[in-house]
């Protein structure tokens, strides 16, 4: 299993405490380029049959949808509605990569979706609602994952 990352992903420092205390979600790399983030997945991150469990996989969809949001828009944010479909297994050793869309950005509501893919494939698609609830907070209070 190959523990590289690729050129260009540097760490992702989140600023919300569930994120930067969630240890189970493993490192976690963000593009600057692009905005795409990148996790490589391994076995703790697996489910009794062995690929990558539900749960993480829409954390990440979650996280990264409400710090594009929060980085794109300056706003501060809370999810209220996330809607995710799993497409294809994602097993140990991949390299999950995220990119976020914003659907249509709003006063009070932000619509937006996240794709993860693994080597070009799609394995999720997470389609989130967040409510603007004010300006952007300093880094260590807005919600950016």
């Amino acid at each position: 299993m190959s523990n590289l990352v690729p050129e260009g992903f540097t760490p992702w420092q989140p600023g919300s405490p569930y994120m930067t205390h969630l240890n189970g979600l493993g490192a976690i790399y963000i593009r600057q380029s692009d905005g795409a983030f990148g996790v490589r997945v391994t076995q703790e991150h697996g489910n009794k049959v062995g690929i990558a469990h539900g749960g993480f996989l829409a954390t990440i969809a979650d996280c990264v949808l409400g710090h594009a949001i929060v980085t794109r828009g300056n706003v501060s944010v809370v999810t209220v509605q996330l809607g995710v479909e799993y497409l294809n297994a994602v097993k140990a050793g991949d390299w999950l990569e995220a990119r976020v869309h914003i659907d249509k950005p709003g006063k009070r509501l932000v619509h937006a979706t996240c794709l993860l893919d693994v080597a070009g494939r799609t394995v999720l698609k997470a389609n989130g609602v967040f409510a603007v609830i004010g300006p952007a907070a300093p880094a260590s209070e807005a919600f950016d994952g």
